[in-house]
């Protein structure tokens, strides 16, 4: 990842920076049943549609401690669903291994 912890590329709030950060067998649970992605490419590919779809945001950092990064992703427009959504990133070896 060219020196950069998956940190230094969440705070970066750039898609790119973030895909890089994911590891290849990312696992990340949605919110509702059966949201699952099981690797990089399907992760990568549920953001683009998203960013698609007209969703947009500006990712802030909230909370960083013992592996786990809690960003708060200033969803444009926010969701119905969950209005205050925000991730909790696992991290390995300066990698994104689950969301």
């Amino acid at each position: 990842m060219g020196g950069l912890s998956a940190l230094d590329h969440l705070e970066s709030a750039d898609f790119e920076e973030f895909a890089a950060a994911l590891a290849p067998d990312v696992v990340w649970v949605g919110l509702e049943p059966g949201q699952l992605c099981r690797n990089r490419e399907q992760v990568v590919a549920t953001f683009r549609r998203a960013l698609e779809s007209g969703k947009s945001g500006s990712p802030e950092v909230v909370a960083e401690a013992e592996g786990r990064i809690v960003v708060d992703p200033h969803v444009d427009p926010p969701s119905e669903e969950a209005p205050e959504l925000h991730f909790v990133f696992v991290v390995e070896d300066d990698r994104i291994v689950e969301m």
